[in-house]
């Protein structure tokens, strides 16, 4: 059987103009995990990632505590985010007496809301229920699929792939793995951490989930501080 890593982004940078950066905790996260996989003497055979910054700027910190170059990569769109920002402008646009919206104007730095928005909108996006969206739910759970087909396709006995995604589309994997409903699937989504580890093990033929959202490397009382989920 091979193994799959598959991995959450570290902390981007919510609230900067360009939240596809991580953030300085975020770069350390990702170093914290390569260092923690090393101590373990985990090696890979194959890395794989989104082609979004933040996914290359995380198995970078993780290959440089891991002490590996990990220059060979392959890039799978399928594993990218869900545009949330034009989903939930569109959304505003028609919805602006909603008092989550109102309450994040009020109070833009409090990130519950934007979450509880977040939930909302992806709720409705599944139900085709958001207009003037970038991308429908049909096809991203399409490209996830695709992604997910591709990464199958590397199965060979023994190998240990490390993927990086974003909460989303991991989630929208794990999805398909356990074939939850996709209103569940956000459920996942947004308790997802940074830099978490999903584990499978799998064929050509089968995949089978052996850990979710797993952060050994910041599981003590000292750097449990350091979890975040942005």
């Amino acid at each position: 059987m091979s193994e799959l890593y598959l991995v959450r982004h570290a902390q981007a940078s919510f609230g900067a103009a360009n939240y596809d950066q991580l953030s300085d905790l975020g770069h350390r996260q990702s170093r914290w995990l390569g260092e923690h996989l090393r101590k373990r003497k985990v090696k890979f055979d194959q890395l794989v990632l989104g082609d979004m910054v933040r996914h290359e700027q995380t198995i970078t910190g993780i290959c440089a505590g891991m002490q590996t170059d990990g220059a060979d990569r392959t890039v799978l769109p399928g594993l990218n985010e869900y545009n949330f920002i034009a989903m939930t402008e569109s959304y505003t646009q028609s919805n602006a007496d909603d008092p989550l919206i109102q309450a994040i104007a009020d109070n833009p730095d409090d990130k519950r809301h934007h979450f509880r928005l977040l939930r909302k909108v992806l709720t409705l996006w599944t139900q085709d229920k958001v207009a003037n969206v970038p991308e429908s739910w049909s096809d991203f759970k399409a490209r996830v699929l695709d992604a997910q087909q591709q990464i199958i396709a590397m199965a060979d006995s023994g190998n240990r792939i490390l993927a990086i995604g974003s909460g989303g589309s991991i989630s929208t994997f794990i999805g398909l793995v356990i074939g939850i409903p996709d209103d569940n699937i956000f459920d996942l989504n947004l308790q997802y951490k940074n830099t978490a580890i999903s584990h499978f093990f799998f064929n050509a033929k089968k995949m089978n989930l052996t850990g979710f959202n797993s952060t050994p490397h910041l599981d003590t009382n000292e750097m449990e501080q350091y979890i975040t989920y942005g």
